[in-house]
């Protein structure tokens, strides 16, 4: 990774959304539905957030039928990984990110 790779990651991690989108993924793979069910987003905002995560390499997609889900990406590259082990651990403590997470639980458990 070069320096401006590593700027273009960080810029992509400087903002609240795109934390939480991250915080959630890191539990689970999820479609923009559910993630607009969570987040009490639209679909047109937590789709640009998630494209400017792709476009960075921090989320991958993956399409199952009629559905797209997201998850993150495992990291070849040492800096993105460790960063984002970081974040992940560093910010789960706080209380939106927890909120979120037991919307998560909500969303999932409706959906069985």
């Amino acid at each position: 990774m070069n320096i401006k790779q590593a700027r273009q990651l960080l810029k992509s991690l400087a903002d609240d959304t795109r934390l939480r989108i991250i915080n959630l993924l890191k539990q689970s793979n999820l479609s923009v539905l559910e993630l607009c069910k969570i987040l009490g987003s639209n679909q047109s905002n937590v789709s640009k957030h998630l494209a400017r995560l792709r476009l960075t390499g921090i989320v991958t997609d993956k399409r199952e039928l009629q559905f797209v889900y997201y998850f993150l990406t495992e990291s070849k590259d040492r800096f993105h990984q460790d960063l984002m082990d970081c974040i992940t651990k560093s910010l789960a403590g706080i209380d939106t990110f927890k909120k979120d997470l037991l919307k998560l639980e909500t969303v999932k458990n409706k959906s069985k």
